[in-house]
């Protein structure tokens, strides 16, 4: 490294190498004798030393800077990385979840086409005591025969042969795409909205021919946590009509399995997802397939 060498007797500025520290020699301006400074060892001047030594000290700041941003691009890159694999998820959950729906629609309008209703949300014995889900009754619909046949739909869901065969085997169409796949997992991610003003009032369930309201705004079967019970799939329990408000924030509420909104599917099978800010007012008028409550076209978009 080079530094600025004044002669003392011409006062000429000239620069000389640092291998030339301490020696001496003649000017090549006047010839006088001179003897240069030991400029490796403490003689170097204090000016020099703090600009050599702020170089280096910027040239760190510099690195250091650099070292930040290149970091804070990573991690920006992750985040976007994983916010864009969790969308596509979503998306491909929402989308499985409705084709799901559309398959468990058909086979309940087939069911309605042969008996002229929809099934009931459960069955019962003599007693009245609640035997079997509409989701047991509407198997052979599925492909499901040899499974309805297993299944002794004199007795009630959980005895003990019942709750073998539901733990043993449950149809994927029930299973929802966010939920485990492992085979012993039994809970169903489907169900009814059921109660006064529904499809699926305490007189009797109605059929696709004693809709009043438009079917394509009319829900026939929604996504939704299970209440808190068992969790087994043959189990009769529902969505009450009285108590639901909403979407996702409450066990009676549909949806709540996905990220937002919920997926449901209409009397005409065509599988819809509803936005976690759909108005309760909008969701109860989805729901009652005689209310006459007005929709606009694009509610189902």
């Amino acid at each position: 490294m080079p530094y600025l060498f004044t002669c003392p007797h011409c006062q000429t500025k000239t620069q000389v190498e640092d291998r030339y520290s301490g020696q001496r020699g003649e000017c090549v301006t006047c010839g006088g004798e001179i003897q240069l400074p030991d400029f490796a060892g403490e003689a170097i001047p204090q000016n020099v030393q703090s600009t050599s030594v702020s170089k280096q000290f910027a040239s760190v700041v510099a690195a250091i800077v650099v070292l930040i941003l290149l970091l804070a691009i990573v991690f920006a890159a992750i985040y976007q990385g994983r916010q864009t694999v969790g969308l596509l998820q979503t998306n491909r959950d929402r989308t499985a979840s409705m084709r799901n729906l559309e398959k468990i629609a058909a086979a309940m309008n087939a069911y309605a086409a042969d008996h002229g209703s929809y099934p009931p949300p459960f069955t019962t014995d003599v007693a009245g005591k609640p035997l079997q889900s509409w989701r047991v009754l509407i198997l052979p619909y599925l492909g499901e025969d040899e499974l309805y046949n297993q299944i002794d739909r004199n007795a009630a869901w959980d005895t003990q042969q019942n709750m073998s065969v539901a733990f043993s085997r449950m149809p994927a169409v029930y299973r929802h795409p966010s939920s485990q796949t492992n085979a012993g997992f039994s809970e169903s991610g489907y169900y009814l909205v059921t109660g006064d003003r529904t499809l699926f009032p305490n007189t009797g369930p109605l059929g696709p021919n004693q809709v009043v309201d438009d079917p394509l705004k009319t829900i026939l079967v929604v996504e939704a946590s299970p209440p808190v019970t068992s969790g087994v799939w043959t189990e009769p329990v529902d969505v009450d009509f009285a108590t639901l408000q909403g979407i996702g924030g409450s066990s009676n509420n549909i949806g709540g399995l996905l990220d937002t909104g919920a997926a449901i599917v209409t009397v005409d099978e065509r599988g819809h997802y509803l936005d976690d800010v759909t108005p309760a007012s909008t969701l109860r008028a989805l729901v009652t397939p005689r209310g006459g409550e007005p929709l606009a076209d694009d509610t189902l978009d």
